[in-house]
């Protein structure tokens, strides 16, 4: 056992990053050109070009929350081959299944990670 994880939950959290990464690079693929400034119209309102522009900006923030979460995936997997996946970076202590399973690129324990949102 590596880190408290069995090689099965290892096998398993390593599809699930890959599924993962696959999922969140399609999303931002699809989103691609949505995110692009929008062409002013001739006969579009004020109020609807205000509505696109608004709508532009929910996208464009939602594809840095992706390209981040990304980044971070892409971090579990160099660590799974390095095979120090599942350790905390913060206290060294096991990450626990049950985080790793919701968050498989979680590189913090939930108690470090608590301690980072507090504060």
């Amino acid at each position: 056992m590596e880190n408290g994880l069995s090689p099965a939950s290892l096998a398993m959290l390593s599809d699930s990053l890959k599924k993962l990464e696959r999922d969140l690079s399609d999303l931002l693929t699809t989103t691609e050109s949505d995110a692009q400034p929008t062409p002013l119209k001739e006969n579009a309102s004020r109020l609807s070009r205000m509505d696109e522009m608004h709508n532009q900006s929910i996208l464009r923030a939602n594809r840095i929350v992706t390209k981040n979460r990304l980044i971070e995936v892409q971090k579990a997997m160099i660590r799974l081959e390095e095979q120090n996946y599942g350790s905390c970076l913060n206290c060294f202590e096991d990450i626990a299944l049950p985080r790793l399973k919701a968050y498989p690129e979680a590189s913090l324990c939930i108690d470090c990670k608590s301690k980072t949102e507090t504060i």
